[in-house]
């Protein structure tokens, strides 16, 4: 298990590049702007616009870019440059995918755009794509492994993932608008075309999780959230189990047009590509057998920030990255959570390795609500870990991360939350019982370092136990005996829901 209370942690919040960075990504259905923070572990993106341009439309029949969609990617491009000027974007970073990289005019379209605009424009091979696919989920997906497949218009990339690495990649010409003109929209022809494809792949083997990247992909995931009214509106990490996506599938797949774009979720914008995404899907899961799919919004472009990083940032825990910047913007980064985490272990042997990094980034972030006023930062606190942008955890934790600093300041949960019926009583005993610890260790130590140490915590026949040594016994009150029945009431729960 790894020691999370150790020195370590704190270079987490490493800023490696001062200034923000920009990405334009030109591909093949549409052109993105993507402005961060700065270039870290876990860089914020503050400005995010994405324009569909269709440079890939007709590209397989005619082998040229889409006239249109060449003058609005111009236009857009026009725009784009103009924002990152207005922005302070100190770095820029352009790069353009399948359509601009299998086009006849291709390069001519790239040099006259670096003429007219006075720009440096990377055009990615495949395996180059595929590489920073791969980079974009080690970024954002803490122990990632499986196979990962970013669907572009054009184009999809397949990476194997395994110990922190990719093993075996291709990229095959089977992207929506590609399998649509191909096809003229006969799904059986698409469903052929697919197959040879990925059959051709003899390194495609039985695998435990798809990591689906991709607009289209994605729209997938929005339908079927909507279909399950799953009560957390965040795309990245949702999960769905591989028998309820082929079903999906099926739903999709014997749907018309006009159908699909009444189901709820779905954007005018990715009705036609979706047909085509879901016979993809459906062609990977038939051959690579996982047990679940996981849905992923970073890409290319955060792999791209991903790559300028040293090795040794890269293999930072991106949720221990989230939670230390998330403090930092609220001054509370110091030595307190690695003695909180500490101080509150001996209540926490049985945990897993999932639980143990999980409470320490409650740690982390237990005081990032000192600035609210008290009647709101129960409430506040919860909402921030839910709407916050941070990254490497799944659903579940982020919903029993916000649960547990809800309890670190309030004791019983007076609201109603939809998303609370995402985990199961021992998620939420064991929220409780850090939320519960985080209260009494302040009331303790005022959230400063040096002070818990007197006040050490342990497991006696009667529950928890707790010493007051030397100047700490003048702490004792009647509000921190019921803090401390508190404590003894939420390790009982924790304790039965084990069982």
């Amino acid at each position: 298990m790894v020691n999370y209370y150790n020195d370590n942690w704190k270079s987490a919040g490493e800023v490696t590049h001062e200034g923000r960075l920009g990405v334009i990504d030109i591909g093949s259905n549409s052109v993105r702007l993507v402005v961060y923070d700065a270039i870290k572990r876990t860089p914020l993106p503050i400005f995010n616009e994405k324009i569909f341009c269709g440079l890939g439309k007709g590209l397989a029949i005619t082998g040229r870019l889409n006239p249109e969609a060449v003058v609005i990617t111009e236009n857009c491009i026009k725009r784009f440059l103009a924002l990152v000027h207005i922005m302070d974007v100190v770095e820029l970073q352009i790069i353009a995918t399948a359509a601009v990289r299998d086009a006849i005019d291709g390069a001519e379209f790239v040099e006259r755009l670096e003429r007219k605009f006075r720009i440096n424009i990377s055009v990615i091979s495949g395996k180059k794509e595929a590489q920073l696919a791969a980079a974009g989920i080690f970024s954002s997906i803490h122990n990632a492994e499986g196979l990962a497949g970013d669907l572009g218009g054009g184009s999809i990339e397949l990476i194997a993932l395994k110990d922190g690495n990719y093993t075996s990649q291709t990229t095959l010409p089977i992207g929506p608008l590609r399998l649509l003109d191909i096809s003229k929209g006969d799904k059986s022809k698409m469903a052929k075309l697919i197959q040879e494809s990925l059959q051709a792949e003899k390194w495609l083997a039985p695998t435990k999780t798809f990591y689906a990247i991709g607009g289209s992909f994605r729209a997938l995931a929005r339908i079927q959230m909507a279909n399950e009214k799953y009560p957390l509106e965040i795309v990245h990490h949702y999960t769905i189990k591989t028998p309820v996506m082929k079903k999906l599938i099926r739903e999709i797949t014997n749907a018309t047009p006009a159908q699909i774009e009444k189901m709820n979720g779905v954007s005018s914008k990715r009705v036609e590509a979706l047909i085509p995404a879901a016979l993809v899907m459906e062609k990977i899961l038939e051959i690579t057998t996982p047990q679940e799919v996981v849905f992923s919004a970073y890409g290319i472009r955060e792999g791209y920030l991903f790559e300028k990083l040293s090795p040794y940032l890269r293999n930072e825990d991106p949720l221990i990255a989230s939670c230390t910047d998330l403090a930092s913007q609220n001054g509370r980064v110091t030595g307190y959570a690695k003695e909180l985490f500490h101080w509150m272990s001996p209540l926490f042997e049985q945990e897993q390795e999932e639980e143990h990094r999980l409470r320490f980034a409650a740690c982390i972030v237990s005081e990032v609500a000192w600035r609210i006023h008290p009647e709101y930062s129960a409430g506040w606190s919860f909402s921030r870990i839910m709407q916050s942008s941070m990254v490497g955890l799944s659903h579940h934790e982020r919903i029993a991360l916000a649960l547990a600093l809800y309890h670190r300041h309030q004791y019983k949960f007076k609201s109603v939350s939809p998303t609370l019926s995402l985990l199961s009583d021992k998620e939420k005993a064991w929220a409780k019982l850090v939320g519960t610890l985080a209260n009494l260790a302040f009331l303790l130590s005022g959230a400063m370092s040096g002070n818990l140490e007197n006040v050490p915590l342990g497991i006696a026949k009667e529950g928890v136990s707790i010493a007051f040594i030397g100047e700490a016994k003048d702490l004792q009150s009647d509000t921190i005996c019921k803090k401390i029945d508190n404590v003894q009431e939420a390790f009982k729960q924790y304790g039965k829901a084990l069982k």
